[in-house]
């Protein structure tokens, strides 16, 4: 099964673009560190948008053949992509597949006629663009307002679109992150997965969580009910990026409410908790933190947050900032190596047996039936597993701890439950 027990990394942040280091440019720059994600157990690594662009940043794409941006030169892409593949990393593309900016202006003066190998024109914008008079078919998303919002109806948008993807393929990428999946619908996302079998498609459908005035509300389940229902647009095939356990998390390690983790049913409370073989969980990205700061996880819990999403199944995501400025490297390290020593994965078994305003405490087996397990806990809860029923230390620091065994030892404890000490 694809990604089955990947760690998915994100190799840049808001302001990668504007990097003119000691290794010259932003692919140099990463391509340097190949080795030392390799050594993390990283398995996937995502990239920013890789052609021209409007925006430095690559999420204004404008001639989508042209690989030439700010991050690097086509050849600097080339000879990265190379590196990640030689030591067993996979390669994620971040894609812009909602919108594109024009290159030249029609006949109306409006900037709306494509350039490059695939030339559009107005055809190619929804009918309804709120900024970009265009000529096709009414949108079937949220559309934006600062490029013209592209019509994937049209089927020679969609010949194109499959066109560069597998052209992107065909340089090394292996898979697709999709931006602002809310904008068109998913099923032209599934059509995409059928033309090209990434390694890993993950939307980004990111919408705001449910609250009461200024309190985010204990259920969630609408919100995570969303973005199921966008997964399943897409025939099932895309996971999404769990913008609702970013919400809760971050809630509950902020403000001591780790009862939020444990919904009605006692599972977890986020995407995760529906429908963990499709989620890919994360603590920040380059919109939510780095300079953007659009969402931010309070910088003292971060690795309470790691601790929870590294031990948790889904597809874990860790974020540059972390590793490389916050020097979180070795802590991160400890975590991941302990997800794959006990063989947790993105459909690992979770039993939560604590969450409160002191902390929260789970056990998450590899599999159903599997002795190969780990404990978490996150939070000032003072608890700890029995070392003498074979929970050893794996990972620890300020408000979280990770236990693991393979196996259950005999010893004489008749008298007492596994359930309640462990």
């Amino acid at each position: 099964m694809k990604f089955q027990h990947d760690v998915l990394f994100q190799a840049f942040d808001w302001d990668s673009s504007k990097y003119r280091g000691s290794s010259g440019n932003w692919y140099k720059k990463v391509l340097s560190n190949v080795g030392l994600l390799a050594d993390m157990g990283v398995t996937m690594v995502w990239l920013p948008p890789p052609t021209d662009s409007l925006s430095k940043e690559g999420y204004l794409p404008r001639v989508l053949d042209k690989l030439e941006s700010a991050y690097g030169s086509e050849g600097d892409l080339r000879e990265l992509l190379s590196s990640l593949k030689k030591a067993g990393i996979h390669p994620i593309a971040d894609t812009v597949l909602n919108h594109r900016c024009a290159s030249f202006q029609g006949s109306n003066g409006a900037w709306t006629k494509f350039g490059g190998k695939y030339a559009w024109d107005d055809t190619a914008i929804v009918a309804n663009d709120p900024s970009f008079p265009g000529r096709g078919h009414q949108s079937t998303g949220v559309p934006i307002t600062i490029a013209p919002n592209i019509d994937h109806r049209q089927e020679f948008v969609q010949r194109d679109i499959i066109d560069w993807l597998q052209s992107l393929k065909e340089i090394g990428f292996e898979g697709w992150r999709i931006d602002y999946a809310r904008g068109f619908s998913g099923e032209f996302v599934g059509k995409y997965i059928n033309a090209t079998d990434p390694y890993l498609c993950v939307g980004e459908f990111w919408d705001a969580l449910d609250y009461d005035g200024g309190f985010l509300k204990e259920n969630q389940d609408s919100h995570r009910t969303r973005i199921c229902k966008w997964i399943d647009s897409t025939g099932k095939q895309s996971s999404a990026f769990d913008f609702t356990t970013k919400g809760i998390l971050m809630q509950a390690v902020k403000n001591q409410e780790y009862w939020r983790l444990r919904d009605r049913k006692g599972k977890p409370s986020g995407l995760l908790g529906f429908w963990p073989e499709k989620t890919v969980t994360f603590i920040d990205n380059h919109d939510t933190g780095s300079s953007q700061q659009h969402w931010p996880w309070p910088p003292e819990k971060v690795m309470e947050g790691y601790a929870y999403i590294l031990s948790h199944p889904g597809v874990p995501t860790v974020f540059w900032d972390h590793v490389f400025d916050w020097k979180l490297k070795d802590k991160i390290k400890d975590l991941i190596q302990t997800r794959k020593n006990f063989g947790i994965n993105r459909a690992s078994v979770v039993n939560i047996e604590k969450a409160d305003g002191n902390g929260y405490v789970a056990r998450v087996a590899a599999e159903e039936g599997s002795h190969s397990q780990i404990y978490i806990k996150i939070g000032p809860i003072d608890w700890a597993p029995s070392a003498e029923r074979g929970w050893k230390i794996q990972a620890s620091g300020p408000n979280y701890a990770v236990w693991g065994r393979t196996g259950v030892p005999k010893v004489r404890e008749a008298f007492v439950l596994d359930t309640q000490f462990s």
